[in-house]
């Protein structure tokens, strides 16, 4: 069946992103976009996705569990998980620079329930690069149980092809911006799996039903499938 989904989405947990970027919030904007699936992805950190897990039933959206991971060559990769077990536990796993966020410069890290009630503030600033090179991501979290995805990758802005000039032929998928050039998704996505994803930092940004992918079932184990598989539901 079709699935419309958005995979790449911040929080208010994202110093980025607005704070109205709340549990709630998303998944009632993509329930009013009409998507299927979505996952928060938020900046070198899981905290808030328990949070929005919790919600998926309420909303009737299956939830990716995911994070956008920045290396230190400052490339950013989306992991997506099956479960949140193994994301957190890949997550516990990887060392980050340990700077302090300045909010009056960088904006709010809101740590959030399910209720969109502030239970906490990242103090760490997550725009700061993991202790872990783009060369090592992949198979990492393949063994982790989740899939990397090498994000945005027309931007010039923390994308690998303009940081390292080439994207190698063994990553099973990319995702592009909604503003890539037909040509270059042509050259960059032949024979792989591809996300179109909004990278949303404020509500009215989040995705509507425009983009979807071919899954045996909307869950989160069928779509890493479908990514490994270059396009292709290996459930069945």
């Amino acid at each position: 069946m079709k699935y419309c989904y958005d995979l790449h989405i911040h929080s208010a947990l994202s110093p980025c992103a607005d704070n109205d970027m709340t549990p709630n919030n998303i998944l009632g904007m993509a329930a009013v976009n009409g998507l299927n699936m979505i996952a928060v992805s938020d900046h070198n950190s899981v905290k808030n996705v328990r949070s929005v897990l919790k919600l998926q039933d309420v909303y009737g959206i299956t939830v990716v569990p995911a994070f956008e991971l920045q290396t230190a060559e400052e490339i950013h990769f989306l992991c997506l998980f099956p479960d949140f077990a193994p994301l957190e536990k890949f997550y516990n796993g990887v060392g980050f620079m340990e700077v302090e966020n300045k909010k009056a410069i960088f904006g709010n890290q809101l740590i959030l329930d399910e209720n969109d009630n502030v239970t906490g503030e990242e103090a760490r600033l997550l725009l700061s690069s993991a202790d872990i090179y783009s060369y090592q991501v992949k198979d990492a979290v393949k063994s982790a149980g989740g899939i990397a995805v090498p994000a945005h990758i027309d931007r010039e802005s923390n994308g690998m092809i303009s940081i390292l000039g080439n994207l190698d032929d063994d990553y099973d998928a990319v995702e592009f911006s909604p503003y890539a050039d037909a040509a270059f998704r042509e050259i960059y996505g032949r024979g792989r799996s591809v996300l179109v994803n909004s990278d949303a930092h404020t509500l009215d940004k989040i995705s509507e039903a425009v983009n979807f992918l071919e899954l045996k079932k909307c869950s989160a184990e069928s779509l890493i499938n479908y990514l490994y598989g270059r396009g292709k539901d290996r459930n069945g």
